[in-house]
């Protein structure tokens, strides 16, 4: 006897891909109205271009993965269960990548405050 995939046993709500298609644009906003407001022209004194873009770069790309992989999800519903783990991967690494852009800029500001 052949064994019944768990999709075919619950039912297809739109939930979850709405939700990680919402998360994304979300971010994609947050990142960019950041980016332009004035803690972002703050740091654009204080960081150069290229680092501003080492931690934004990312996230942005991620949140575009997920709002694909989610909008896949909620088009081909054969692919339903691969792309909504790669969207929950993608959506785990941006706020792990904010942590990281966060230590790393404050451990920067503490060296160069305390090298002087």
């Amino acid at each position: 006897m052949a064994r019944r995939d768990r999709d075919d046993q619950e039912p297809q709500t739109f939930a979850w891909p709405l939700l990680g298609a919402l998360y994304a644009s979300l971010v994609i906003v947050a990142v960019i109205a950041t980016l332009e407001s004035d803690l972002g022209r703050r740091l654009e004194h204080e960081v150069d271009a290229p680092a501003r873009t080492l931690i934004a770069a990312p996230i942005v790309v991620t949140a575009v993965i997920v709002f694909l992989a989610s909008m896949i999800a909620l088009v081909a519903p054969r692919y339903r269960r691969s792309s909504l783990k790669v969207a929950e991967i993608a959506a785990w690494l941006i706020p792990a990548w904010l942590m990281i852009g966060a230590l790393v800029l404050g451990a920067v500001d503490y060296a160069l405050h305390h090298a002087a």
